[in-house]
Protein backbone atom coordinates (compact mmCIF):
# COMPACT_ATOMS: atom_id res chain seq x y z
CA UNK A 1 0.00 0.00 0.00
CA UNK A 2 1.23 3.47 -0.77
CA UNK A 3 2.13 5.30 2.42
CA UNK A 4 0.21 8.46 1.60
CA UNK A 5 -2.73 7.14 -0.44
CA UNK A 6 -3.15 3.48 0.59
CA UNK A 7 -3.82 2.11 -2.87
CA UNK A 8 -2.36 -1.12 -4.27
CA UNK A 9 0.68 -0.95 -6.51
CA UNK A 10 -0.09 -2.02 -10.06
CA UNK A 11 2.55 -2.40 -12.76
CA UNK A 12 2.48 -3.47 -16.39
CA UNK A 13 5.89 -4.65 -17.56
CA UNK A 14 6.87 -6.37 -20.79
CA UNK A 15 10.39 -7.26 -19.68
CA UNK A 16 11.84 -7.03 -16.17
CA UNK A 17 15.41 -6.82 -14.95
CA UNK A 18 15.93 -7.69 -11.30
CA UNK A 19 19.32 -6.33 -10.31
CA UNK A 20 21.09 -7.59 -7.22
CA UNK A 21 23.23 -5.31 -5.09
CA UNK A 22 25.70 -3.56 -7.35
CA UNK A 23 28.72 -4.96 -5.50
CA UNK A 24 27.79 -8.34 -6.93
CA UNK A 25 27.53 -6.85 -10.44
CA UNK A 26 30.88 -5.06 -10.67
CA UNK A 27 32.68 -5.99 -13.86
CA UNK A 28 29.63 -7.55 -15.54
CA UNK A 29 29.19 -4.68 -18.04
CA UNK A 30 25.47 -5.36 -18.53
CA UNK A 31 24.24 -1.82 -17.81
CA UNK A 32 22.97 -1.15 -21.34
CA UNK A 33 21.14 -4.47 -21.43
CA UNK A 34 19.53 -3.79 -18.05
CA UNK A 35 18.40 -0.32 -19.17
CA UNK A 36 16.51 -1.87 -22.14
CA UNK A 37 13.99 -3.46 -19.74
CA UNK A 38 10.61 -1.83 -19.20
CA UNK A 39 10.75 -2.49 -15.44
CA UNK A 40 14.06 -2.38 -13.59
CA UNK A 41 13.99 -3.63 -10.01
CA UNK A 42 16.82 -2.88 -7.59
CA UNK A 43 17.40 -3.95 -4.02
CA UNK A 44 17.74 -1.78 -0.92
CA UNK A 45 20.09 1.19 -1.33
CA UNK A 46 22.37 -0.32 -4.01
CA UNK A 47 23.91 2.60 -5.93
CA UNK A 48 23.85 3.17 -9.67
CA UNK A 49 26.02 6.31 -9.79
CA UNK A 50 29.53 5.33 -10.72
CA UNK A 51 28.44 1.80 -11.71
CA UNK A 52 26.32 2.59 -14.78
CA UNK A 53 28.40 0.41 -17.11
CA UNK A 54 27.76 -2.62 -14.90
CA UNK A 55 24.26 -1.99 -13.50
CA UNK A 56 22.66 0.62 -15.76
CA UNK A 57 21.27 4.05 -15.04
CA UNK A 58 17.55 3.48 -14.69
CA UNK A 59 15.50 2.27 -11.73
CA UNK A 60 11.74 1.82 -11.75
CA UNK A 61 11.22 -0.12 -8.53
CA UNK A 62 13.44 -0.37 -5.49
CA UNK A 63 12.55 -3.14 -3.01
CA UNK A 64 13.79 -2.13 0.41
CA UNK A 65 14.03 -4.12 3.61
CA UNK A 66 12.87 -2.42 6.79
CA UNK A 67 16.49 -2.64 8.01
CA UNK A 68 17.71 -0.64 4.98
CA UNK A 69 15.26 2.26 5.29
CA UNK A 70 17.65 4.21 7.58
CA UNK A 71 20.34 3.82 4.88
CA UNK A 72 18.02 5.42 2.30
CA UNK A 73 17.30 8.24 4.70
CA UNK A 74 21.01 9.04 5.05
CA UNK A 75 20.85 10.35 1.46
CA UNK A 76 17.19 11.35 1.02
CA UNK A 77 17.74 13.95 -1.71
CA UNK A 78 19.33 11.30 -3.93
CA UNK A 79 16.68 8.66 -3.34
CA UNK A 80 13.55 10.82 -3.14
CA UNK A 81 14.37 14.01 -5.04
CA UNK A 82 16.82 13.11 -7.84
CA UNK A 83 15.25 9.67 -8.31
CA UNK A 84 11.70 10.93 -7.90
CA UNK A 85 10.25 8.58 -10.51
CA UNK A 86 11.41 5.49 -8.59
CA UNK A 87 8.75 3.43 -6.83
CA UNK A 88 9.82 2.15 -3.39
CA UNK A 89 8.36 -1.07 -2.04
CA UNK A 90 9.21 -1.44 1.64
CA UNK A 91 8.78 -4.72 3.48
CA UNK A 92 9.24 -5.73 7.08
CA UNK A 93 7.65 -7.27 10.14
CA UNK A 94 4.41 -5.86 11.50
CA UNK A 95 6.06 -4.50 14.65
CA UNK A 96 8.13 -2.09 12.50
CA UNK A 97 5.52 -1.39 9.84
CA UNK A 98 2.40 -0.88 11.95
CA UNK A 99 0.42 2.25 11.15
CA UNK A 100 -0.84 3.08 14.64
CA UNK A 101 2.07 5.37 15.51
CA UNK A 102 4.17 2.55 17.01
CA UNK A 103 5.77 1.28 13.79
CA UNK A 104 9.22 2.87 13.80
CA UNK A 105 9.94 2.24 10.10
CA UNK A 106 6.43 3.23 9.01
CA UNK A 107 6.80 6.47 10.98
CA UNK A 108 10.11 7.22 9.20
CA UNK A 109 8.38 6.68 5.85
CA UNK A 110 5.47 8.98 6.76
CA UNK A 111 7.95 11.74 7.65
CA UNK A 112 9.75 11.15 4.35
CA UNK A 113 6.49 11.57 2.40
CA UNK A 114 5.83 14.79 4.32
CA UNK A 115 9.19 16.19 3.14
CA UNK A 116 9.06 14.60 -0.35
CA UNK A 117 5.34 14.56 -1.25
CA UNK A 118 6.02 13.11 -4.72
CA UNK A 119 7.84 10.09 -3.28
CA UNK A 120 6.11 6.88 -4.35
CA UNK A 121 6.45 4.69 -1.26
CA UNK A 122 4.47 1.50 -0.81
CA UNK A 123 4.58 -0.91 2.11
CA UNK A 124 3.61 -4.55 2.11
CA UNK A 125 0.47 -5.49 3.97
CA UNK A 126 0.60 -7.67 7.07
CA UNK A 127 -1.21 -10.41 5.11
CA UNK A 128 1.38 -10.31 2.29
CA UNK A 129 4.28 -10.37 4.78
CA UNK A 130 2.76 -13.41 6.48
CA UNK A 131 2.51 -15.14 3.11
CA UNK A 132 6.15 -14.28 2.28
CA UNK A 133 7.29 -15.54 5.69
CA UNK A 134 5.51 -18.83 4.99
CA UNK A 135 7.18 -19.21 1.59
CA UNK A 136 10.58 -18.42 3.12
CA UNK A 137 10.09 -21.03 5.86
CA UNK A 138 8.85 -23.63 3.36
CA UNK A 139 11.85 -23.07 1.07
CA UNK A 140 14.56 -22.75 3.75
CA UNK A 141 13.14 -24.57 6.76
CA UNK A 142 13.88 -21.46 8.83
CA UNK A 143 11.84 -18.68 10.37
CA UNK A 144 12.77 -15.25 9.12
Amino acid sequence: MEVNVKRPLQLNCDLCAIVSNSGQMVGQKVGNEIDQSSCIWRMNNAPTKGYEEDVGRMTMIRVVSHTSVPLLLKNPDYFFKEANTTIYVIWGPFRNMRKDGNGIVYNMLKKTVDVYPNAQIYVTTEKRMSYCDGVFKKETGKDR
